[in-house]
């Protein structure tokens, strides 16, 4: 086992928990860690990484130019749920397995969800910086309670979104290429198409993959079939939101409130920074103590067994 090299290609790994730490020295394989505080480089990866034939990896880039000078790469080992970051295609040719931690992280993006569903619908960012600025201003609010939730993507995250939200009584539309309005699971759960639930939808929350790489979920064409002050938010991918179409509408008043924790551009100071109405995270969802510590443990875990079985 000696013989492997385990690369943990992660901005901060084991730093406030040093349990996936422990484990990694634990097992007597050989390992690196990339410790620059930010998102490895493509270069840094060719420069530390080469010998490594498992990599622990965040959101950068294994395009075929990366991965074809990885020559002794067998597993990457992501920390979250998305491998769209990775050309799965020519990994597959390469032999290159892929593993990921899907469940971890579902409950931490779905509170930060229900978090700016419930900020945007009470106004709580305007209320909270004109207090800092000392001023006694109401601000008209809203409760979210019976509210029509549209949701795009009825995965992990899409259902772990749905059961935190039943205490509020909302009515939930789905958008998912595997279900129709053919099925049926609750009664307040609706399969619909798109333009239903941008019809429908006081709240849009996006939990799904970009399967069409180079174009957008929602567009200044869906922005105008949606209701007149609908907030919408996104906890998915970079990419999904127009987000010079979506500033408009934010503007115009057409949304009136939106939360993104994922941009087309990271990091991310672009004109939405400038908006009251918009919650901006820093692509933190997963980024509890808790979900971060389990996500980088269970890499460790998956990248010994990886390594165990080549030997």
């Amino acid at each position: 086992m000696n013989n492997n090299l385990i690369f943990v290609a992660l901005s901060t790994f084991s730093e406030k928990d040093n349990s996936p730490l422990n484990l990694l020295n634990s097992s007597g394989i050989n390992y690196k860690i990339h410790k620059s505080g930010k998102r490895i480089t493509k270069q840094e990866l060719l420069d530390d990484a080469l010998d490594a034939t498992i990599i622990i990896a965040g959101v950068e880039i294994y395009d075929i130019e990366l991965l074809s000078k990885l020559i002794n790469l067998k597993y990457i080992v992501r920390c979250g749920v998305g491998i769209d970051n990775i050309d799965l295609d020519y990994a597959k040719e390469k032999g290159i397995k892929i593993l990921n931690t899907p469940d971890v992280p579902s409950l931490a993006v779905a509170e930060l969800a229900l978090s700016m569903f419930l900020m945007l619908s009470r106004n709580l960012l305007l209320q909270a910086n004109l207090m800092a600025d000392k001023k006694w201003v109401r601000v008209e609010s809203h409760l979210l309670s019976n509210k029509n939730l549209g949701i795009f993507g009825y995965g992990r995250i899409g259902k772990k979104v749905i059961e935190l939200c039943k205490p509020f009584g909302l009515n939930i539309y789905v958008c998912d290429p595997f279900y129709n309005s053919d099925n049926t699971i609750e009664e307040n759960i609706k399969f619909v198409s798109k333009n239903e639930l941008l019809n429908k939808a006081d709240i849009i929350s996006i939990h799904a993959s970009n399967t069409t790489p180079g174009t957008y979920l929602l567009d200044e064409s869906d922005f105008n079939l949606m209701k007149k002050g609908v907030f919408v938010v996104n906890l998915s991918r970079g990419g999904m939101i127009n987000e010079e179409a979506l500033y408009a509408a934010l503007n115009t008043g057409q949304i009136a409130g939106a939360g993104l924790d994922v941009f087309e551009k990271e990091p991310y100071d672009g004109k939405l920074c400038e908006l009251q109405n918009v919650i901006l995270t820093p692509h933190s969802a997963t980024s509890t103590l808790e979900t971060r510590t389990a996500m980088e443990y269970e890499c460790v875990e998956k990248s010994i067994m990886a390594a165990a079985q080549n030997i």
